[in-house]
């Protein structure tokens, strides 16, 4: 089988490992019904093995999706593939996950989570999440005919979306989500249509344990200060949000190096690129919303400044505005609360 993985255009970014906290485990017993449902949400996800089919929905185009997960001689490996249109898929293994896409050179990045609001679930820290959301338990349910317990991820901040989880009595897996804004309006959903559970890793599985990945990606810490040298800073960002990488790296939209830094909460993740305009064709100012995923562009003293992630189209109209050009700060690409 062909080993074929979705990269969104917009965002090529490599992630430090953030694991799962071992003092979550240890203090889950003192943690209200809500953390203790999510903690063995993220063992299950983590530790069984399951075949999960589910459909994904962004303002009305539907995408099928399967996630085959198993843990093969101690080793964690998830492959995710879109089952529509051009095969796309993404492999996780021991901290990395494989990209390929047609008519794309094949790569990796460093990882701790499969793609996907399943994954960012599974890998949040429960800390960092009790300290931007309420976990709330809603009461019971049925997805794809089996039992479910529904439990509300309530964002603390105006700035960002919040989540309603169905997670499977039996097993703990994940069998719908849904991503939500202020109002409570469905923003993107993703629901399971069948979920198989397994004693041993299936046979694609042990091939995917052993297969070798491609290179792993990794950004530029520094660049010709002649070609890239672009004085800026990022003036706010929603509570919460912490810079977790910055660098310059390759965007696929432009195909150069741009200045780029990611900020996250652990469950969403924000994207902010500096471009100087010129070098390529100039992407025009935009904001674009596809599901829970928005994307402002804005043109400021020559320099494009684009905003992604998932977070509301305000956010991302915020922050971009925030961000401010010039010759004199002393330490540019720091987001100020």
């Amino acid at each position: 089988m062909p080993v074929i993985l979705l990269l969104a255009s917009f965002s090529v970014s490599a992630e430090s490992p953030v694991t799962t906290s071992d003092a979550s485990a240890t203090s889950v017993s003192q943690t209200s019904p809500a953390v203790s449902l999510l903690h063995n949400y993220q063992q299950a996800f983590h530790q069984r093995q399951y075949e999960l089919s589910y459909i994904v929905v962004r303002q009305g185009h539907i995408e099928p999706v399967r996630l085959i997960h198993g843990v093969v001689n101690g080793v964690e490996v998830a492959h995710r593939v879109y089952l529509n249109g051009p095969a796309n898929e993404a492999v996780y293994r021991e901290g990395t996950v494989a990209f390929f896409e047609p008519g794309q050179s094949p790569y990796s990045l460093a990882s701790s989570r499969l793609p996907g609001m399943f994954g960012n679930l599974a890998a949040v820290k429960l800390e960092d999440l009790q300290s931007n959301f309420d976990l709330v338990i809603a009461g019971k349910s049925r997805v794809a005919g089996r039992p479910a317990q529904v439990m509300r991820i309530v964002p603390k901040s105006s700035d960002l979306y919040g989540l309603y989880l169905w997670i499977d009595y039996a097993s703990h897996l994940p069998l719908r989500l849904d991503v939500v804004d202020q109002t409570g309006e469905l923003i993107e959903q993703h629901m399971a249509v069948t979920l198989a559970e397994y004693e041993k890793p299936s046979e694609w599985m042990t091939e995917l344990a052993s297969l070798e990945l491609p290179s792993t990606v990794m950004g530029k810490e520094s660049v010709d200060k002649q070609e890239h040298q672009i004085n800026w800073r990022l003036g706010w960002s929603p509570k919460g949000m912490k810079v977790a990488q910055k660098e310059q790296h390759s965007l696929a939209a432009i195909s150069e190096s741009v200045d780029y830094i990611k900020l996250s909460d652990g469950l969403f993740d924000i994207s902010v690129y500096a471009n100087a305009v010129g070098k390529t064709n100039p992407l025009r100012e935009q904001l674009v919303r596809q599901g829970a995923t928005s994307l402002h562009t804005v043109v400021r003293k020559g320099i494009e400044i684009t905003v992604v992630g998932e977070i509301p189209p305000e956010t991302a109209s915020k922050m971009a505005d925030s961000v401010t050009i010039g010759p004199y700060f002393e330490k540019p690409i720091e987001p100020a609360q």
